[in-house]
């Protein structure tokens, strides 16, 4: 059973099996679909990154919520597609900015007069950070470093930075906590924690309203297919193999972009 953990909560260790029976988010279906409507004092959200995996997800749940105005702010790369957001382009409120996190007027043009911002952007996959490192760091930290310097021009009076527990690293047993130290291990998961200490950073020097999430893997409708549920799924309908990471025998938690897309839109509260 999946359930939300207060800041006082650890990681788990990494086991587990995924939740498979889900719902689905139903633009305008309001509090009888749901459960509830969003009563927060945040209206509007920019949610960069938001045609990918994740972020089209969680645009996707604002509008069922009831925000009032929800852009999606994306640099189109092989993992964005508009067909992600294809439904929520005639929504009330919807609204969508091609453009790039590491550039400062994109950034202008996207969060001029809202409220709030959550950044899904991020180059994610571990395998292509080995191959291009430099890639990661622009966007991870650099783009992030962007980010903040429009949150704190604009006056943003929230900013939810999704981060991943790759940060931690590995351990043989045990569960992680927030205040563990950070170890990681791969570029992907050093351009993460670069871009963590930034928004830190930010926070503690100028006041940045900021929060930082540290999502576990995540599975659902929309993956790119390089994602492991998504290619092992795609090779089995394909009769192709599977491939196997490590002796075959680590596990990992896995979270449903809903769930995980609920656990984000809290914090915007």
């Amino acid at each position: 059973m999946l359930r939300y953990r207060s800041s006082m909560d650890c990681r788990p260790p990494l086991h587990g099996s995924p939740v498979f029976a889900r719902s689905s988010y139903r633009i305008g279906a309001g509090e009888g679909s749901q459960g509830r409507m969003n009563h927060g004092t945040v209206r509007s959200v920019v949610v960069t990154g938001g045609a990918g995996f994740i972020g089209s997800t969680f645009a996707r749940l604002l509008l069922t919520l009831g925000y009032e105005r929800v852009r999606v702010f994306d640099k189109l790369t092989y993992a964005g597609n508009l067909a992600n957001v294809a439904d929520l382009v005639s929504a009330p409120g919807f609204s969508f900015v091609e453009g790039d996190i590491c550039n400062p007027e994109d950034v202008d043009k996207a969060i001029a007069g809202f409220e709030a911002i959550v950044n899904f952007a991020a180059e994610t996959h571990v395998d292509r950070s080995l191959l291009d490192p430099g890639g990661f760091i622009r966007t991870d930290v650099h783009g992030v470093w962007v980010l903040l310097e429009g949150v704190r021009r604009h006056g943003l009076t929230r900013m939810v930075h999704v981060s991943t527990d790759e940060v931690y690293g590995v351990r043989d047993s045990g569960s992680f906590c927030e205040d563990d130290p950070l170890n990681p291990r791969n570029p992907y998961s050093a351009s993460k924690a670069g871009g963590e200490m930034m928004v830190k950073a930010y926070a503690a020097t100028y006041g940045v309203p900021a929060v930082i999430s540290r999502g576990s893997n995540t599975y659902g409708p929309y993956q790119y297919p390089e994602k492991f549920i998504s290619l092992a799924t795609t090779n089995v309908l394909l009769g192709e193999p599977i491939p196997v990471y490590g002796d075959g025998r680590q596990v990992r938690d896995w979270i449903h972009a809903q769930d995980h897309a609920a656990g984000i839109e809290v914090l915007l509260r």
